[in-house]
Order: structure tokens, then C-alpha cells, then sequence
């Protein structure tokens, strides 16, 4: 079962997709661009997977697999946070 949300973000995509890509390193994958893509990426509790969508200001993230201890909301959360970092 996927879970969709949207964030406002009002500045750069393509500088947001580029530093988002150098922060996960490793950890993870990013493939797309400042239109549409997807991710994946693991944690100590399992591994997540899902894709984006950008459409003005904002970006609506759909969340396809998910660490069963880990609540959609606990991501989203997670996501508006790393934004605000970028």
C-alpha cells in the first residue's frame, strides 16, 4: 500500500535534486530530475522506496515500501525536514 504527500518548495529543482543526490551517497539511489524520478535507500530497520513528481512549488512524494516500524507520517516528516537543510 503506497502513501502520497505533497511539500511546498519554492526554490531551485534542479539544485535541490543535484544536492539531494550528493547527500545520500551510498546510502541510497536517486534517478530523475526537477520533473519526476524516484529513490530507494535502507535504514538499520529496512528499506524504502517510492517516487516523486514536481509541479511548480510543489513536490508530491509517493511512498511505495516502507520499514513496517516506520509511519507515513514519520517520513513525511522526515522529508519537510531535509528540505529545510537543502
Amino acid at each position: 500500500m503506497s502513501n502520497t504527500f505533497t511539500i511546498s518548495y519554492p526554490g531551485d529543482k534542479a539544485g535541490l535534486i543535484a544536492k539531494i543526490k550528493g547527500a545520500i551517497g551510498n546510502k541510497g539511489r536517486l534517478s530523475g530530475n526537477e520533473q519526476l524520478g524516484n529513490f530507494e535507500g535502507s535504514t538499520p530497520i529496512g528499506s524504502f522506496e517510492g517516487s516523486y513528481a514536481i509541479e511548480g512549488n510543489d513536490i508530491t512524494v509517493t511512498i511505495d515500501k516502507k520499514p513496517f516500524l516506520v509511519s507515513y507520517g514519520r517520513i513525511q516528516e522526515e522529508f519537510e525536514k531535509a528540505l529545510k537543510n537543502v
